[in-house]
C-alpha cells in the first residue's frame, strides 16, 4: 500500500475528519496512480467518474510527494470555479488530513503546513499605481467610468487580494484593462505602491507554495514564452483535461480584433478628445504627433476592416478564408503610431505617462505583429477564419466587432513539447476522458501516447438513482419548426411530471429561444440564459427549488447544482458541433484527405464527450436522484446512438414511456 492509499482507508485519518465518511475504492486507486505517477516521474491520465472524489485523490499524493522531496506541483484547471474550490475547501480539507498525528506514514516534524497558493493571470489584478493615476489625472471618457472608478479606489484599500472579479459591482468596458497590472506600464521596484501591490504580493505566495493552482491558459503561457509568469514546477496535475485541447487552442492561435485595436487607439487618443495624450498639453509638438499617427492608424483600420467584410455570406457570424488578407498597411500604420510613442517617451518628466505610453505602444507592436499572420495563405495544419459577434451580426457596428482569428488544427505535438516534456510528471483527470470505454480519441487529440491510462467508475448506484427517458416520437431535428413544436409540447410533460426542477440543455441560442417562446406557462418560473448573468442564474436556480432553466453551451459543463433543484436534465439534441464551425470544416477536409471520415474520427466522439459532460450535471451526490430527459430519437434510431449509450454510468436505465417518469418521481413528491 502506498502512503497516499493509507489516507482513504476506511478506518484512515479521512474518515476521522470528515463526518459520514465512506471508503470509495476508486478514490484509493486514484491516489495510488498518482502517488505512483509522481514517485516513477510517470504519465498518467485517469478517468474519475462522479463522485469518485478525484481532487482529494490527487491532491493528497502531490501534497505527500511535493514536502518530501521539496518540490512544486501545479494542479492546473479550466476554469476558475475549480480553482477557487480547490483553495478554499479542498486545501484545508488535505492540510487537516496530512496534520493527522495518527497517521505513521507522514514524518510530522513537517506537519501540518502544505503550502498552497491560486495563481491568476495579471490582468486580473488591480495596479494600484494605474488606479491612482486614473484617478488622480481624471483620464475617464464617461461620467460612468469616472465613477465606477472611484468606487473601486475605495474597494482597493478593503480588499486583500486585490482580483478584479471579486470587486462586487459590474465596471463600465475597458476600464478594467485602464487599472489592471500590465507588464509593459508596471514600474516594479521603482513603484511608490511596490510593497503593497497585490500582484506581487500573490508571486510571493507563488514562490513559497508548494502546490500551486493555475489555469490552463496561464500555464500554456508560462511554458511558451520566456516572460517568466510563474515559479517553476516540478510536477503538474490537468484536472477538466477534456478542455485542455480548447485552451491550447486559443493559447497558441492568434487573434486580431478591430474592437481591441478600437479601444487600444481610444485609449491612446480618443475621438472625444481624452486619451493619454490629453496629458500632454494642448500646444504639445509630441500630441500633435502622436494624433496624427493614431488618426491614420483609425483610418486604416477602418479600411480594412470593411475589406473583410464581404468575406460573410448574409446572417453569418463565421466565415473562413484561405487567401491572403492586405493586412500590411494597417500593420504598418500600428508600427508606426508605436515609433511615435517610443521616441516621446524618454523626453517625458511624468513616469506614470511614460509607463502607460510604453504599455500601448507594445500592445500595438503585438496587434500589428498579429496582423502579419493574415498577410499569408493559410498554412497546411492552420485554419484562418473571420467572425463576428452577435452584437454585429447584422453589419458592422460601429463600436467594431470583427475579428481574425487562427488555430492549429492538431494540438497533440504542441502539448508534448511544450507541456508535457517541461514535468517530471505530468498527470491528466476528468470526469470524461473515453468514448464508448476508450481512451483513444483524446489519446490521439492531446498525445497520449506514452501515457499510462486508467478509467475509475462512479460510485453511485445509477439504477437506482438515475433514469435515462428517450422520446422517440418527435420529429428529426433537421426539421427545426416541427421539433421545436414537438420539443416544448414534450418539454412541458416532462417538467409536470418533475414539479419543475429541471435543467433543459440546448446546443444552440437560436433552438434555446425558438422553444422558450413556443412554452406555455406551466406554473413553475421558467429561467433564461441570458436575461441574467450566469452567476444569478443558478443562483436563482438554486434557490426557487421548482423553477426550470433553459440554456446553453457553458451550462453543458462546469456547473454544479447538488440536491432537488436539479431532478430532471433535459437534453434537447444530441450536441454536434455547429456543421459551419471554421475548424471543424477544417479538420473534416484533413481527415477526408487522410481517407477517414470526419464523422466517426472527430464529430461523433466529441459530440460523446460533450454529452457525457452534459448528463454528469444530474447526480452529484450520493442522495440525488433524477431523470435525463433526450428528445432527439438518434441516440437510439441512429446506427451511431450506440455509442453516446456506452458511453453513460453503469447501471443506467432506459425508457421511451413517458409515465415511468411519473412513477420515478412519486416517492420525491
Amino acid at each position: 500500500m502506498t502512503p497516499a492509499e493509507s489516507y482513504f482507508l476506511p478506518d484512515g485519518p479521512l474518515s476521522r475528519i470528515l463526518p459520514g465518511y465512506e471508503h470509495r475504492p476508486q478514490q484509493s486507486e486514484m491516489a495510488r496512480l498518482v502517488g505512483v505517477a509522481l514517485d516513477e516521474s510517470g504519465r498518467l491520465a485517469v478517468e474519475a467518474g462522479t463522485g469518485v472524489g478525484k481532487s482529494l485523490a490527487y491532491l493528497v499524493p502531490a501534497a505527500l510527494w511535493a514536502k518530501k522531496h521539496g518540490k512544486r506541483v501545479a494542479v492546473s484547471t479550466y476554469t476558475r470555479l475549480l480553482q477557487n474550490q480547490l483553495i478554499s475547501q479542498d486545501i484545508p480539507l488535505v492540510r487537516k488530513v496530512l496534520s493527522d498525528n495518527r497517521q505513521s506514514t507522514l514524518d510530522t516534524r513537517h506537519s501540518p503546513n502544505v503550502r498552497a497558493a491560486v495563481a491568476f493571470g495579471q490582468e486580473n489584478y488591480i495596479c494600484k499605481f494605474r488606479l491612482n493615476n486614473q484617478v488622480a489625472r481624471g483620464l475617464f471618457d464617461t461620467v460612468s467610468e469616472a465613477n465606477a472608478a472611484g468606487r473601486l479606489f475605495q474597494w482597493a484599500d478593503k480588499t486583500d487580494t486585490g482580483i478584479i472579479l471579486d470587486y462586487p459591482h459590474a465596471l463600465p468596458p475597458g476600464l478594467a484593462s485602464r487599472i489592471c497590472r500590465d507588464s509593459a506600464a508596471c514600474r516594479r521596484e521603482k513603484c511608490p505602491f511596490r510593497k503593497s501591490c497585490f500582484y506581487f504580493k500573490a508571486r510571493d505566495s507563488w514562490e513559497h507554495s508548494s502546490i500551486l493552482i493555475v489555469n490552463h491558459s496561464l500555464l500554456f503561457a508560462h511554458l511558451a514564452t520566456e516572460a517568466d509568469l510563474l515559479p517553476e514546477c516540478d510536477a503538474v496535475i490537468l484536472d477538466e483535461a477534456h478542455r485542455i485541447e480548447d485552451a491550447a487552442v486559443r493559447h497558441f492561435g492568434n487573434q486580431a480584433s478591430e474592437h481591441a485595436l478600437t479601444l487600444l487607439l481610444d485609449r491612446l487618443a480618443s475621438s472625444k478628445g481624452g486619451g493619454l495624450v490629453a496629458a500632454l498639453g494642448p500646444r504639445s509638438t509630441a500630441r500633435r504627433s502622436i494624433q496624427t499617427e493614431a488618426s491614420a492608424a483609425r483610418v486604416e483600420l477602418d479600411q480594412f476592416f470593411r475589406a473583410v467584410e464581404p468575406l460573410f455570406s448574409p446572417d453569418a457570424q463565421r466565415s473562413r478564408f484561405r487567401e491572403p488578407l492586405e493586412s500590411g498597411p494597417l500593420a504598418e500604420a500600428l508600427g508606426r503610431l508605436a515609433k511615435a510613442l517610443d521616441e516621446v517617451v524618454p523626453e517625458l518628466d511624468d513616469e506614470a505617462l511614460s509607463s502607460e505610453m510604453t504599455g500601448v505602444a507594445r500592445r500595438l507592436g503585438r496587434s500589428a505583429l498579429a496582423l502579419e499572420g493574415f498577410k499569408v495563405p493559410e498554412p497546411d495544419g492552420a485554419v484562418h477564419w473571420a467572425e463576428r459577434s452577435s452584437a454585429g451580426a447584422a453589419t458592422r457596428s460601429s463600436q467594431g466587432r470583427l475579428s481574425l482569428l487562427a488555430a492549429p488544427l492538431d494540438v497533440a505535438g504542441l502539448l508534448r513539447g511544450t507541456v508535457y516534456e517541461h514535468f517530471s510528471s505530468t498527470i491528466l483527470t476528468s470526469a470524461t476522458l473515453t468514448v464508448a470505454g476508450s481512451f483513444s480519441f483524446l489519446s490521439n487529440r492531446l498525445g497520449l501516447d506514452d501515457f499510462k491510462t486508467a478509467s475509475l467508475d462512479s460510485p453511485f448506484d445509477y439504477e437506482k438513482q438515475s433514469l435515462l427517458y428517450v422520446s422517440d416520437h418527435l420529429p428529426l431535428p433537421s426539421q427545426p419548426a416541427d421539433f421545436n413544436r414537438g420539443a416544448a409540447e414534450t418539454i412541458t410533460s416532462i417538467i409536470e411530471a418533475s414539479k419543475g426542477r429541471a435543467l433543459v440543455l440546448f446546443t444552440s441560442y437560436d433552438s434555446m429561444n425558438a422553444v422558450y417562446d413556443l412554452m406555455p406557462q406551466t406554473g413553475y418560473t421558467h429561467l433564461l440564459q441570458g436575461d441574467k448573468s450566469t452567476a444569478r442564474l443558478l443562483d436563482d436556480f438554486r434557490d426557487d427549488t421548482h423553477s426550470v432553466l433553459f440554456a446553453t453551451q457553458s451550462f453543458w459543463q462546469g456547473i454544479d447544482v447538488p440536491g432537488e433543484a436539479l431532478s430532471c436534465l433535459i437534453i434537447c439534441r444530441l450536441p454536434f458541433e455547429v456543421p459551419d464551425d471554421p475548424r471543424l470544416t477544417a479538420i473534416a477536409d484533413k481527415l477526408k484527405a487522410e481517407g477517414a471520415s470526419p464523422f466517426r474520427e472527430y464529430q461523433l466522439p466529441t459530440a460523446v464527450l460533450r454529452f457525457r459532460q452534459g448528463f454528469g450535471r444530474l447526480i452529484r451526490t450520493a442522495t440525488d436522484r433524477g431523470v435525463v430527459c433526450v428528445l432527439d430519437k438518434r441516440i437510439i434510431a441512429g446506427n451511431y446512438g450506440s455509442s453516446f449509450l456506452k458511453s453513460l454510468p453503469k447501471g443506467v436505465r432506459l425508457t421511451t414511456n413517458l409515465s415511468d417518469l411519473t412513477r420515478f418521481f412519486k416517492p420525491a413528491q
